[in-house]
């Protein structure tokens, strides 16, 4: 019995969400391909809503599992590497102005998960509050970027991902071992939480 419900435990319903997310990126990539605007706002917009719902869910329903962290994590890297290529494909002029802020926050992206995989052999989940945050800022502008060519939003939620990145080097240099679901650097140190 134990065995069955230890297979069965990834089938939650915030694992469902991220999953619709990870796989709307490949549909979102064909839409962008073929031209078709506003069916891509309208899924996209959903998959970015997902991102803030899976954890929602995982909290409520007391379903947050490493798992579903390293989900998480899976479907934010794919959007965010996917968006600005499927953005290419469809506003090429748009994208193409703003080349180097999204090289820098793909950069600011990248370093993080570098570090991580090589101290500890797998990706960064800790999801601290100001990535969270960011992740909620970015959704919106990405969507008024795309939507109506207004980058500002865009380009200051790059800026706050830069700090992200710098959090997120701190805490993998600090950590001893992996841990997920980290709300800050000081909660990583033990001043607020439990030191690892």
């Amino acid at each position: 019995m134990t065995s069955n419900k230890e297979k069965t435990n990834w089938l939650t319903i915030p694992n469902a969400i991220s999953i619709f997310r990870i796989a709307s990126v490949p549909v979102l990539l064909i839409l962008a391909w073929y031209q078709f605007p506003i069916t891509f706002l309208i899924l996209f917009s959903i998959a970015l809503t997902t991102d803030a719902l899976d954890g929602y869910f995982a909290r409520k329903l007391n379903q947050i599992t490493e798992l579903g962290t390293k989900l998480d994590t899976w479907g934010d890297t794919a959007m965010y590497f996917s968006a600005p290529i499927c953005g290419y494909w469809l506003w090429p002029e748009l994208v193409s102005r703003d080349f180097l802020t999204i090289f820098i926050f793909w950069i600011a992206f990248i370093i993080p998960i570098i570090a991580a995989v090589l101290k500890f052999g797998r990706m960064p989940s800790y999801h601290t509050t100001l990535a969270k945050i960011n992740t909620i800022l970015l959704s919106f502008a990405v969507l008024i970027w795309f939507i109506f060519d207004f980058p500002w939003l865009f380009r200051f939620a790059v800026f706050l991902e830069l700090l992200i990145m710098i959090e997120y080097l701190a805490i993998t240099l600090y950590l001893k071992k992996w841990r997920g679901n980290i709300p800050t650097y000081w909660h990583a140190t033990g001043r607020f939480g439990k030191n690892d």
